[in-house]
């Protein structure tokens, strides 16, 4: 089977956070840019801190792998594998989707998905691990 990206975004709140620092960046890059009739260094620099960070904001994905889910997240060095043995079940929100972990550590991830990638995701997640049960939940992401 063929290594397809998920892509996805954290839980609503960190989100808009993120996004919203982002694009004050580049507002104030072109404020700066605006005030002057010329090219301007400073605001070219704070557009470009803009792009950056709007590149590293979309490089969230997940892969599907026969030992487990790969996990990048938008800082560049950090990934994780969550091994099959240690996913207890999934669960379907309205928004995206929560993986429960076994144990004690129980740590949930929750990643916010559009509608039609979570309808893939859940469709090879079903092919590459049918013995993980899949709940359903009529709630959001953003409620826990």
């Amino acid at each position: 089977m063929e290594k397809k990206r998920y892509f996805w975004q954290p839980e609503l709140s960190i989100s808009i956070i993120y996004w919203s620092l982002t694009f004050i960046i580049l507002f104030y890059g072109l404020i700066l840019t605006l005030e002057k009739t010329h090219p301007y260094l400073r605001g070219n620099i704070f557009i470009g801190i803009f792009l950056l960070f709007s590149l590293v904001g979309l490089h969230r994905y997940l892969f599907l792998e026969e030992s487990g889910i790969r996990i990048r997240y938008a800082r560049l060095w950090r990934r994780e594998t969550i091994l099959r043995e240690h996913i207890d079940y999934l669960a379907l929100c309205k928004d995206g989707i929560i993986i429960q972990r076994k144990g004690l550590s129980g740590a949930n991830f929750h990643l916010a998905m559009r509608k039609k990638r979570k309808e893939a995701f859940i469709k090879d997640f079903a092919a590459f691990y049918p013995e993980i049960e899949i709940k359903k939940t009529n709630e959001k992401i953003s409620r826990d």
